[in-house]
C-alpha cells in the first residue's frame, strides 16, 4: 500500500562517493516536502555508503552485492513507500523545481503514468572540475514550469523504437503503473532503462515538459563510458518489436523502413566504437549486421571487410 502524495526518490548508487552528495543536495533542496529518498549501494569499492550513512541520517541506506543498475533499482523500488516514484542516477543532480513541476502536472493528468523532462550535459574543464551547475542551465525564455513538449508527448512508444529521448534521472513514475508493468530487467547491464520505458510507453501516455530540469554529468566513471562489448540498444528494440509491433496504442506507428534504419544506425555505431576499442571481432559482428539492415550503405561493407580480416589476426 502506497503512501499517497509521497514521492520516493530511488537512486543506485556505484563508486561514487565524489558525486552523490552534490545528487542527494540536489533532492533535498527540492520544494516538496512529502518524499523519501532510497540509496541503494551496488556493492561500491569506495565510500558511497559510508557517505550516505555519515551524511544523511534521513535517507533510507541499502547495501547489496554488485548486480548492476537495474539490480539496485528493483531493490529500491521494493523498499519505497510512495504514490510516486522518481528516479535520480547517484552522479547526476535535479535542478530547483523539478519535482514540485512533475508532481502538479501528475496530478493535473490523471491519464499519464509517467513523466520526463529535457536535461543539460554536464562536462568538466581540462582540470577535470565541473562548473557551477546554475551556471549550465540553458537560457529557457520564460517558458512556463510545466510546458508540455507536444513533439515528444502523448502515445510515444513508436517515436522512442526510433530515438530513446526518455533520461532515467527526469523520470517520475505513478506506483500504479510500476505494479502494472513490473521491475526492471536484470538481464541487461546496460539500456534496462531504455527497455523500461518503451514497456512504459506501452501502457500509458507519457508527457514530457519541456523544461530542463536537471544535468547528466559527463565523466570517464559513469557506465556508458565505461562501456561493454555488447549491443544492448538493438536487443532492446528488436525485443520490443517482436512482443508489440511497430504501433502505439492509438494506432500510430512507424515504418518498417524506418525501423530498420534505427537498427542500421545502432549496429554502425556501436561497430565502429568496439573498433576504437580494439575489439576487432566484436566491432566485425555489428558491421555484419549493418550491412544486413542496409546492404547498400557502402561504409558497413567497408568496416565490415576491415574488422572481419583484422580479427582472423587477433
Amino acid at each position: 500500500m502506497s503512501v499517497k502524495g509521497l514521492v520516493s526518490v530511488v537512486i543506485p548508487a556505484y563508486n561514487v562517493g565524489a558525486h552523490i552528495s552534490e545528487a542527494i543536495d540536489s533532492v533535498l533542496a527540492q520544494d516538496y516536502s512529502e518524499m523519501e529518498l532510497v540509496v541503494v549501494d551496488d556493492g561500491s569499492k569506495d565510500d558511497t555508503a559510508d557517505v550516505v550513512e555519515t551524511r544523511y541520517p534521513q535517507v533510507t541506506l541499502i547495501r547489496k552485492a554488485n548486480g548492476g543498475a537495474a539490480t539496485a533499482r528493483n531493490a529500491g523500488i521494493r523498499a519505497a513507500q510512495g504514490e510516486f516514484i522518481a528516479f535520480l542516477d547517484a552522479d547526476d543532480i535535479w535542478l530547483p523545481g523539478k519535482l514540485r513541476a512533475q508532481i502538479d502536472h501528475l496530478n493535473a493528468y490523471a491519464e499519464v503514468g509517467m513523466n520526463c523532462t529535457d536535461f543539460a550535459r554536464w562536462v568538466s574543464d581540462d582540470r577535470g572540475v565541473f562548473p557551477d551547475p546554475l551556471l549550465e542551465i540553458p537560457d529557457q525564455g520564460g517558458m512556463a514550469a510545466g510546458a508540455i513538449d507536444q513533439e515528444l508527448s502523448g502515445w510515444v512508444y513508436h517515436k522512442l523504437l526510433l530515438d530513446n529521448f526518455v533520461w532515467t534521472t527526469t523520470v517520475v513514475m505513478r506506483r500504479s503503473l510500476i505494479d502494472k508493468i513490473g521491475l526492471y530487467d536484470e538481464s541487461f547491464r546496460l539500456g534496462q532503462d531504455y527497455e523500461y520505458f518503451l514497456r512504459a510507453s506501452h501502457e500509458t501516455v507519457v508527457h514530457r515538459l519541456s523544461r530542463v530540469y536537471a544535468l547528466y554529468r559527463q565523466h570517464a566513471g559513469s557506465a556508458t563510458a565505461r562501456g561493454i562489448d555488447y549491443n544492448y540498444a538493438a536487443r532492446v528494440i528488436e525485443g520490443a518489436r517482436a512482443k508489440w509491433g511497430l504501433a502505439s496504442p492509438n494506432g500510430e506507428c512507424i515504418s518498417p523502413r524506418e525501423f530498420q534504419d534505427r537498427l542500421h544506425k545502432i549496429h554502425f555505431m556501436c561497430g565502429y566504437v568496439f573498433w576504437q576499442r580494439g575489439n576487432a571481432a566484436t566491432a566485425f559482428n555489428e558491421f555484419k549486421h549493418a550491412v544486413r539492415d542496409k546492404p547498400l550503405h557502402l561504409k558497413s561493407w567497408a568496416y565490415a571487410l576491415l574488422t572481419g580480416a583484422r580479427a582472423i589476426f587477433q
